[in-house]
């Protein structure tokens, strides 16, 4: 493939496989503007680092230069509700407002807070595998729903509600992620956006005349003591749905692929379940379902003798710097047994995710379950596994077909 073709961020080729072309772009343009996203790239694990911990130069106020560099100009007003709304999450936030969102949700993210779903989680999981097929596309039926009930069982809404969310969150991410795909526009983001906040209106409407033991109420209790408003706390609740739902399904997707195309990963792992956790690790950093972030610049900003300019957009390649052989050692082989990984998939410094031990938990159980109950579980030959190559951003699998084999 030439230069050209290899660095076409449009082209789905290079969506399917993106790091051939981040390793080409460490290599010979770190810190590259790429026209199609009308952003800079910075694809070093350094720069990234870096970058993440700088909020005096590196804005997370972005989403108008977002929208700007996706929207025909004559488009834009049509997105001035989506650009507000998503303006008030708290990953699109600095300084005071971020911090006092962050606390907004802090009770809800304790780590006895999320301790406190560990038995719910295994009983969700549970129920799951048990209604699979022999033969099953997994990504349907088990990843797109585990995440799905949990967060149901967090919100405390009902089961049977908890599948509408994925809808809601695809039409939005895939929007921002720069949509390759027609039926993923600015439209269905505004739409998915608007459907969201009224439902979880309806929700915090509840919770305040009848109160439950679930994040919602928490949440409001915080904020009667923090004196936030109505439309911060709905905010943060459509927040989490949108951070959360979406990357914890195609990360357990991703991560099992990878793990069932690796042999001798796979037998180490089935022949030490202590291994699950560190397995989990190198799947976030092998290949994170959130390629990368965006900052807007607050100054010019320079880097190896490149200047980036103030109010331009920068993305923040983290799963170019997963794979930095600057800092990790055989980068782009798949070991379970990887040690010191210090990947940044789930960012660095005050942008650092909540929802991290919340998705760990998640995935040492399901993969714990899976494998305890499905140690045969093996990929369906003339059955491949089939990418999504919609968006860069944020990675993952329409399809993942097993043969599950004899359970236990």
């Amino acid at each position: 493939m030439d230069i050209q073709s290899l660095l076409d961020f449009s082209n789905r080729d290079t969506v399917r496989d993106p790091y051939p072309a981040y390793a080409y772009l460490r290599d010979h343009h770190p810190v590259y503007w790429c026209d199609c996203f009308k952003a800079w790239f910075l694809t070093r694990y350094s720069d990234v680092f870096a970058a993440q911990g700088d909020v005096k130069r590196y804005s997370s106020n972005r989403m108008q230069q977002l929208v700007d560099a996706r929207v025909p100009a004559e488009k834009r007003g049509q997105l001035a509700t989506f650009v507000k709304l998503a303006s008030e999450w708290m990953y699109s936030q600095d300084g005071a407002p971020h911090k006092a969102s962050r606390n907004l949700l802090g009770k809800a993210f304790t780590p006895r807070s999320i301790d406190s779903l560990r038995q719910s989680i295994q009983d969700i999981t549970d129920q799951e595998i048990s209604r699979l097929e022999p033969q099953t596309d997994l990504m349907a039926n088990l990843f797109n729903r585990i995440p799905a009930l949990i967060l149901a069982k967090l919100y405390g809404i009902a089961s049977e509600e908890a599948l509408k969310l994925r809808s809601w969150t695809s039409d939005t991410l895939i929007f921002l992620g720069s949509s390759l795909d027609p039926d993923y526009g600015p439209e269905q983001a505004l739409n998915g956006v608007e459907e969201m906040y009224a439902y979880f209106a309806d929700i915090i409407e509840q919770r305040r005349k009848q109160p439950a033991d679930d994040l919602v109420t928490r949440v409001l209790e915080t904020s009667q003591d923090s004196a936030s408003s109505d439309d911060e706390v709905l905010a943060q609740i459509v927040f989490i749905l949108v951070a959360g739902y979406n990357t914890s399904a195609d990360q357990l997707c991703i991560g099992l692929l990878h793990l069932l195309e690796h042999p001798e990963q796979l037998k180490a792992l089935k022949s030490d379940l202590n291994l699950v956790k560190p397995a989990v690790e190198e799947m976030l950093r092998f290949d994170p379902a959130g390629s990368f972030s965006h900052r807007v610049l607050n100054e010019d900003v320079d880097i190896d003798s490149v200047t980036m300019k103030k109010g331009d957009l920068v993305y923040l390649m983290r799963a170019s710097a997963n794979r930095d052989p600057a800092k990790f050692t055989s980068p782009d082989s798949f070991n379970i047994r990887r040690t010191n990984n210090d990947h940044l998939a789930f960012g660095r410094g005050e942008h650092f995710c909540m929802g991290t031990a919340l998705f760990r938990l998640e995935a040492e159980i399901v993969f714990t379950s899976l494998f305890k109950r499905f140690p045969g579980l093996r990929l369906i030959a003339d059955k491949p596994a089939i990418w999504r190559t919609n968006n860069l951003q944020f990675r993952g699998l329409k399809a993942l077909p097993i043969d599950l084999g004899k359970g236990v």
